[in-house]
């Protein structure tokens, strides 16, 4: 699983049509269902090490 650090993201978009699974929106844009995985995201993001 690959999470995205919110504090580096630029919102360029990049990273959706690379998804294979269609799960990554703008914020603004995550359906209502998936808000909780918000948070999680952020806190993964920063335990992870960065994808290179």
């Amino acid at each position: 699983m690959v999470y995205i650090d919110p504090e580096e993201c630029i919102d360029c978009g990049a990273c959706v049509p690379e998804c294979p699974t269609e799960a990554i929106f703008h914020e603004e844009e995550v359906p209502e269902e998936w808000h909780r995985f918000i948070e999680l995201n952020a806190s993964k993001a920063r335990e992870c090490p960065p994808a290179e």
